[in-house]
Parts: structure tokens; sequence; C-alpha cells
């Protein structure tokens, strides 16, 4: 009696056992087979405990493996996206002096058209996570018209004067700021997040500062699934983006938001995903160490981890060997009480 008592107990604790493994553990699937896309360069960022640091010859496979609680490396799509031509040399508002400069630079960005991609499976499902171009932000029609009009605004054979020309460049962009396309309804959505409304001078302020590049250039750190087909992408950011946004910041209420992403799952239409509330990752861009990890100097670039989920299809459950092993051990111990019945 005492020998069958221990068998089933025995066979109770690994039943509880395989139930746990299964429940929490067999339907985890990330990111295989990860490959990139597009012409516009990219940074890969491996990391240690305390920073992260370009390195080219990290392995996707590598950079790609984390999650909340330990975001690890990312690769950064789209990493002129700060860089001239396309790009101010300064974050700062254009003042009257470089006005017309700032318009030539958001010129050329309307015109450029390349992007980075980060393809490959989840769940058995293809996924392709993209930067965004002036047309995911604008739409197309209104980037051609927009163009030309700046192109028309900054020819030296119209024979404006300099008020006149900066009317026109201003005429030229003001459609931009409609609430249809993605550019005003982020904006809108992220100054709202705070209590703050927007206006057509701060969208035209931001646009010409290179508001819109800066965060067109994801920087990729995971891509989960759950068991329940919901899709988890974390993006390295600043855990505060007050200054991205042109906006006072304050150490005790950080204003977060993240950059945005493209993202075609399973073959069906692009969403664009983004978020406003970051954790913090443990994590600082070394080069905000000064590139030798020695001071932190401030807020850097991949000190906030934003995890954007995303509705997909739940994965086919494949049992963990740790549960085929559960199993053959209740085998042996059916086998076992048969013997011990028989004797």
């Amino acid at each position: 009696m005492q020998e069958l008592i221990k068998q089933f107990l025995l066979g109770a604790s690994v039943v509880a056992s395989v139930s746990a493994i299964a429940t929490n553990a067999a339907f985890a699937v990330s990111l295989t087979g990860a490959t990139l896309g597009g012409n516009a360069p990219h940074l890969r960022y491996n990391s240690n405990s305390q920073y992260t640091y370009t390195d080219s010859s990290a392995s996707l496979s590598t950079i790609l493996t984390g999650n909340s609680s330990s975001p690890t490396g990312n690769i950064e799509l789209f990493s002129n996206s700060e860089q001239s031509p396309i790009s101010p040399s300064s974050n700062l508002p254009p003042s009257p002096s470089n006005l017309l400069s700032a318009f030539t630079t958001f010129y050329n960005f309307l015109g450029y058209n390349e992007f980075t991609s980060l393809s490959g499976q989840i769940g058995d499902k293809d996924i392709t996570l993209s930067s965004l171009t002036a047309v995911d932000w604008f739409g197309a029609a209104a980037v051609t018209k927009a163009r030309q009009d700046i192109a028309n605004a900054l020819s030296p054979t119209n024979g404006l004067t300099l008020s006149a020309r900066i009317n026109a460049l201003n005429l030229a962009i003001n459609p931009l700021y409609n609430s249809p396309n993605l550019a005003t309804n982020w904006f809108q959505e992220a100054l709202g997040t705070y209590g703050l409304s927007s206006s057509q001078s701060d969208f035209n302020m931001f646009l010409l500062a290179g508001g819109f590049q800066r965060f067109s250039d994801p920087n990729i750190s995971y891509v989960n699934q759950d068991g329940n087909g919901l899709l988890r992408i974390g993006l390295a950011g600043h855990y505060d983006a007050a200054a991205l946004l042109k906006l006072p910041s304050n150490p005790n209420h950080p204003i977060q938001a993240s950059e945005l992403v493209k993202v075609i799952y399973n073959n069906q239409p692009a969403q664009y995903l983004y978020g406003f509330t970051a954790t913090q990752s443990g994590l600082h861009n070394n080069e905000a160490f000064g590139n030798s990890g020695s001071s932190y100097n401030g807020n850097s670039d991949h000190s906030g981890n934003y995890e954007l989920t995303l509705q997909g299809e739940a994965p086919a459950s494949i049992p963990e060997p740790s549960i085929v092993l559960g199993l053959m051990s209740l085998g042996g111990i059916f086998v076992a009480k048969q013997k011990l019945h028989k004797s």
C-alpha cells in the first residue's frame, strides 16, 4: 500500500509539472528566418549589462532575442534618417537665417523613397517590419503636390521677394496638416496624450525641424508571440522623448513617444504601430557614455522600451521537450502501477 501511495504522489507531481509547462512555455514563439531588405542603411546594436553599442557583425538571431524584461540589442532601420541631405543638421526649430535651408531639406525628404525592412516568420506566418517614408506619413498625392509647390517657391527664376517666397513655402506645406493622414493623426495624439493641443504652426515647426524623419527609424529589439496569437514588438527609444517632440522636459513626468514601425503581417494590409508608454530598459546607447561606458551624460536613445502589440493568429502548439519527457515519465509510472497490481 505504501508503494502504491508513493507512485500516486509521484504521478500527481509529474502531471502538475507538465500542466504548468504546457500552460506557460509551450506556445511562446519568436521571429525566425530574419532577413533585411530595402536600400536604406541600417545599424546593428549589440548589448552588455549596461549599454548598447554598434556591432556590424552581430547576428540578427542574437540581437532580437529579448523581451520586455530584458530587451538586449536592437536593429535600427533607416539609420540615415537624421543625416543630410534629408534631415536638418540641428533638431532645433528653424530660424529666419536657415528657413530656406529647412524647406530644401524637407523637400529632399519628400523625394526620398528608400526604406529598410526586417522580414521573417512568426508562428508560421510571414511578417515584415519597415521604416517609414514621407508617403507613409502624408500620402502619395500630398507628397507629389507639396514637393512640386516647394520647388516652385524655391526657384530663383520666379522673381519672388524673400517675404513672398516664405509665404509661398508655407502655403506649400500647410495642406500636410490634414486629419486623414498618419502625420496629423499621430502628431495630435502625441500631444493630446499629455493634455496639449496641436496647431498648424506647431505642426509646421516640428516638420521643418526634421521631426517626422526622427520618428521614421524604429529600433527593433524583439518580435515575440504568445499562445493567444498576440504579437509583441519591442522598440528601443528614449525613456523621455520630450526633446524629440520639441517640448520641455520634466524628470518627474517623462514625456514618452516611440518611433513608428510599419508592419505587414500574414500578407494583410500594412499597419502603423506606435506607443506612448515606455518601461526602463536598463540600457543606454554608449554614445551617452562618450563611447566608453565610463560616465553617463543624460537621457539616451535606448533607455526606454516601448512594447507594441498586434493581434495575430495563434501559433500551432508544439510540445516542449520537457513536456515529452514528462509524458514519458507518466507512461513509466503507469507500467509500474500495472506491475504492482499484478504482484
